[in-house]
């Protein structure tokens, strides 16, 4: 799926959570949500803990379905929550995800870990190996491609979850905090990374973070507060 010029990668209309607290009132996680976001942006998502980050991605991924509102992705029609094997497949052929934990199989070399997406999705496992090595070139990480997990840094095994999230070319990438379990250099290579990711390959990239020193990477950053976008404006990254 490759989007026309100008048409958002993501757009998100209207998009509300909600659910039912332990006193039995309703809460909402995202209240009336709207948002596009276009190839080669990269967004950055702030606010407090609690405030509805991390639900506005995982709704904007198909890994949460909202109350109400739609997601459509490069113009076509809103995705329909309750068909689990085709969200799955869309998933899979369209997004990357990256989290806070890189969640590499343990058992698996730092190229087998990339490489499954791609033999899940049905590629040969001699092609799926030859092109999660260029991705762990690409990231500068390929020297470590015979590693378990166990024998990377942190830092190391974050870059490796990115190759991953690479894996099957996605239109779009959400990062949840994927520099928090990192200190401040290898957290903002990782940041550095992903706007290349933006840049180099035309992906939309989101990214929820609590990091202000991020914020000069962006090309856009809003503010949530109590589910709702509060402010939003353009960041020091952004693309002439």
């Amino acid at each position: 799926m490759t989007p026309r010029a100008g048409t958002p990668v993501l757009s998100v209309r209207d998009l509300a959570v909600r659910y039912r607290g332990g006193d039995g009132a309703l809460v909402d996680a995202l209240a009336d949500v709207s948002l596009d976001l276009v190839a080669g942006e990269m967004l950055g998502i702030f606010g407090p803990s609690g405030c509805g980050k991390t639900t506005l991605l995982m709704a904007a991924g198909l890994l949460e379905t909202p109350t109400s509102g739609a997601v459509r992705f490069a113009g076509g029609p809103a995705v329909t929550p309750g068909d689990e094997a085709a969200l799955r497949d869309f998933r899979r052929r369209h997004i990357g995800f990256v989290f806070q934990k890189p969640n590499l199989v343990p058992f698996l070399t730092a190229v087998e870990n990339v490489a499954l997406a791609m033999v899940i999705d049905g590629v040969a496992p001699a092609e799926a190996e030859r092109r999660a090595m260029g991705l762990l070139a690409m990231l500068d990480i390929a020297h470590r491609a015979g590693n378990r997990p166990a024998r990377l840094s942190g830092g190391e095994q974050q870059r490796v979850a990115v190759a991953r999230a690479l894996a099957n070319d996605p239109m779009l990438i959400l990062a949840d905090e994927p520099t928090a379990a990192l200190d401040s250099r290898r957290g903002r290579q990782v940041m550095e990374l992903l706007l290349a990711i933006a840049r180099q390959r035309g992906a939309a990239v989101a990214v929820v973070t609590h990091d202000p020193r991020s914020v000069g990477l962006f090309d856009r950053v809003i503010e949530m507060e109590d589910g709702r976008v509060v402010a939003e404006r353009n960041g020091s990254g952004r693309a002439a």
